[in-house]
């Protein structure tokens, strides 16, 4: 849509006149039409699903759509309740044993968050959940006093610099722990006084909260900007961001919107109008309208998500228009454009629901952003902020309601056991429970890291991320962690560094303080920096684990197995960096070494600047493992950690997949795959998650980046034919697990088929490995190949307890 804008001639000079003349959109797309072929970034109204399919589906996707189609799940959702309560009732009136109402109701339980998808959605949910909300929030908050914002916490005095001087963060408390976020931007210094200050709001469960919050943040931080223009009243906003369609992130988004439409239709003749647009995008440098009417508000959401009142619908990796004012008089114009400071990209993470998305803000503007004002692309230290709504708490993760349902047998935090029966040849799931919760960790992790190319940027940038949660959890998700009825063998603290458990510690003790103070000054526990959430969060040290299994693999397959060397010089420089937290609030140190220190430092053995030196590597110490754990001589893997392995590629080097291949396409999303083999994995993509958890130094005098390389390069079955194949090497980043499992262990292709999931004696086949396989030709010993290696005369932590000889 092309804007123009013209300032007539008029009597006295200061009168502006927008004149706004719309045309068709470019890149229109009529969603409707099947035969449409053009890509977009996002939609203007809601995809159709049968536009994106490409026939013929086979039966399994032809399942998967019709597994969440609305239209026949919400019927059927219905009818099984109301089966439920017949069978109950009728239970209960004949007297029917027990054990057969649980054969009769188990299948069905099981899948009560299936159940709970569709009925959440219904009006009378909605009411119910609101109102109930509502009341225990406000029981929650008590007596406040008249001046006081209203709120489960104090946020008024909480700002989080982006761009200093131009945007800012604002939390904002909702209902009983919900929190949203006001992004605002201020007018360059030239403007400031002229221009008022924008904002874009990230869900909104309540609009009276929201707007008390906008009234009372202008009036502390930026009214005083606007003493001499009156007709600025407050924050301008013009975009609400939804993370995903619960109602206790959108119920206020309606009347919100409403709202603020008629008061700025109703004052548009008063005052000076003023472009509302998102930015300038492209070659041509001209701004691009994304509404019609400037009064309007924007709401964001998941393509597939169905968010309420949402008229801009967001795909995968997709950069967010922002708003952008501006005033124009005579040869001046003055502008607050948004889209020159910051970027707002859209992360896919199918789990909690199957169109939630993250939305990460980064302190500079997205890629095809041209702009003459863009400050935010010349800053040194990049900054990315995660709105991660319901995907990932600090210290915990949202539950996966619409993944895809996990069988006891799958879950080996609940059921540890399980894992002894499981081989090369077990069936891996990674769209159900709390495995699909772990690749969208991992998406979020690598897309939180991935900077994307600037013209300014020397790739030497220092980057730092924040975690903006979409609830206040932390106290009771970190306390959790802490109690031995939840806590699991694998999660044990006894098997992790004392620098884990202290950290933990210590972001419990904080978070409870801070959550314990009086009502009305309560204080919230976010941001959250991502680096401490890697070691206070269960679900990312479960995925650091993932990288230490992957890692003790390939290193045996390199030893063992593989056919090839890696050539010395191609061998990669790689220095292992040992990054330190500077902004924790406590630090744990061995007290023997710190007396140690102490005493050689008055009895001048050591100079002043020596000891600093060792202080400050006594922390770094805590990152040992008491227990250690070392491979017996001459040993090989079990089928279990040959599985682990497995499992490892695929919850790192896969990205998460979408519900259905509908979704998969409307949300430019990897899509459902029937068997394990086909899953892609991306080289690239490992590398990175293992560089993460710093697990690259591994390997001795070969990198392990190289062992990677070796093992994709011989995994692939046309690596000679395509040797001088310039095009062939747009693919060789991706390839199939079943290809990397046959060259890696020699497990044979020929995975598990739909049958076994109902056919009790194929639910667990026997290893079946290839005849030329290096795990059952070579004659080593055949153990679990590892032994606790601890001594209680060196441990710190038992010294003293045991005597010397």
């Amino acid at each position: 849509i092309n804007t123009k804008a013209m300032s007539p001639q008029s009597k006295g000079g200061e009168d502006l006149e927008v004149v706004l003349e719309a045309e068709k959109a470019t890149n229109g797309v009529d969603l409707n039409n099947a035969s449409t072929s053009i890509k977009t970034s996002y939609y203007t109204r809601q995809p159709k699903r049968s536009s994106f399919l490409k026939y013929p589906l086979t039966l399994s996707q032809r399942i998967r759509e019709y597994r969440h189609n609305r239209c026949i799940m919400a019927p059927l959702a219905y009818t099984v309740i109301i089966a439920l309560i017949v069978t109950a009732f009728v239970g209960l009136l004949l007297a029917l044993p027990q054990f057969l109402l649980g054969i009769l109701l188990a299948p069905l339980l099981r899948r009560q968050k299936w159940i709970v998808q569709f009925l959440y959605q219904n009006s009378i949910a909605r009411w119910g959940h609101i109102n109930i909300m509502k009341v225990a929030g406000k029981k929650n908050q008590g007596a406040t006093k008249s001046e006081e914002l209203p709120g489960h916490s104090q946020t008024i005095n909480q700002r989080i610099t982006v761009v200093p001087g131009r945007v800012y963060i604002h939390p904002i408390p909702q209902f009983i722990d919900n929190i949203a976020y006001l992004i605002v931007s201020c007018p360059p210094r030239e403007a400031v006084g002229n221009l008022p200050v924008l904002g874009v709001l990230v869900d909104c469960g309540e609009d009276a909260i929201v707007k008390a919050h906008l009234g009372g943040i202008y009036k502390k931080y930026y009214a005083c900007f606007y003493t001499q223009n009156k007709d600025i009243e407050g924050i301008e906003l013009h975009a609400i961001l939804c993370t995903h369609r619960h109602h206790d992130h959108t119920a206020g988004v309606g009347a919100l919107v409403k709202e603020l439409t008629m008061k700025r239709n109703g004052e548009s003749k008063a005052k000076k109008p003023i472009l509302v647009n998102a930015g300038r995008s492209g070659g041509d440098g001209q701004p691009k309208l994304y509404e019609e009417n400037p009064g309007n508000v924007i709401v964001v959401g998941g393509a597939v998500e169905q968010v309420p009142y949402c008229n801009l619908y967001v795909q995968n990796g997709c950069f967010v228009p922002l708003p952008c004012l501006s005033l124009r008089n005579g040869d001046t114009t003055l502008e607050n454009d948004m889209n020159a400071t910051i970027s707002i990209e859209v992360i896919g993470v199918p789990s909690h629901t199957r169109g939630s998305v993250v939305f990460a803000l980064r302190s500079r503007p997205a890629p095809d952003i041209v702009s003459s004002s863009a400050v935010g692309a010349n800053v040194s230290h990049s900054q990315t902020h995660l709105f991660t709504g319901d995907a990932i708490f600090t210290g915990g993760a949202g539950a996966p309601f619409e993944a895809d349902l996990e069988r006891s047998r799958d879950n080996f935090l609940k059921n540890p056991k399980k894992l002894k029966s499981k081989n090369g040849n077990s069936l891996i799931r990674p769209q159900a429970g709390s495995l699909s919760t772990e690749r969208c960790f991992a998406e979020v992790l690598l897309r939180a890291s991935d900077q994307y190319p600037s013209e300014s940027s020397s790739g030497s940038s220092t980057q730092t991320a924040l975690l903006y949660p979409g609830h206040e959890y932390t106290t009771d998700l970190l306390m959790r962690q802490f109690d031995q009825k939840t806590i699991t063998q694998d999660g044990h603290w006894v098997r992790m560094a004392p620098s884990t458990f202290f950290e933990t510690a210590s972001h419990y003790l904080t978070s409870a303080h801070r959550r314990a103070l009086p009502q009305g000054q309560k204080l919230l526990t976010i941001p959250t920096p991502l680096d401490k959430e890697m070691i206070v969060n269960p679900n990312f040290r479960t995925l650091k684990r993932r990288g230490e299994h992957f890692v003790n693999a390939i290193l045996l397959w390199y030893e063992f197995g593989a056919e090839n060397r890696v050539p010395a010089e191609n061998r990669s420089m790689f220095t292992p960096t040992n990054k330190r937290r500077k902004d924790s609030i406590f630090t744990t140190v061995y007290s023997n070494d710190l007396n140690t220190i102490l005493q050689d430092l008055r009895s001048g053995k050591i100079d002043p600047v020596s000891a600093a030196d060792q202080i400050e590597a006594l922390e770094s110490k805590l990152d040992e493992n008491l227990i250690a754990r070392r491979p017996i001589p001459s040993t090989l893997p079990s089928h279990k950690n040959v599985y682990l392995g497995i499992l490892a590629m695929t919850v790192l080097g896969s990205a998460p997949a979408a519900v259905t291949l509908s979704d998969a396409n409307i949300m430019n999303m990897a899509a459902p795959v029937e068997s394990t083999d086909e899953i892609l994995i991306s080289k690239s993509r490992l590398i990175s998650a293992l560089r993460q958890f710093g697990l690259l130094s591994g390997g001795g005098s070969v990198h392990l980046e190289d062992i990677i390389a070796l093992l994709w390069d011989e995994s692939r079955l046309d690596n000679k034919s395509k040797e001088h194949d310039v095009e062939s090497s747009i693919d060789n980043d991706l390839i199939e697990l079943g290809l990397l499992k046959l060259s890696m262990f020699g497990v044979a292709l020929n995975q598990p088929s739909w049958f076994s999931k109902y056919c009790v004696p194929c639910i667990q086949p026997k290893p079946d490995y290839d005849e030329n396989s290096w795990v059952t030709t070579c004659k080593l010993k055949r153990t679990n190949g590892e032994l606790q290696k601890h001594d209680p005369k060196t441990c710190l932590l038992c010294q003293g307890v045991v005597s010397s000889p």
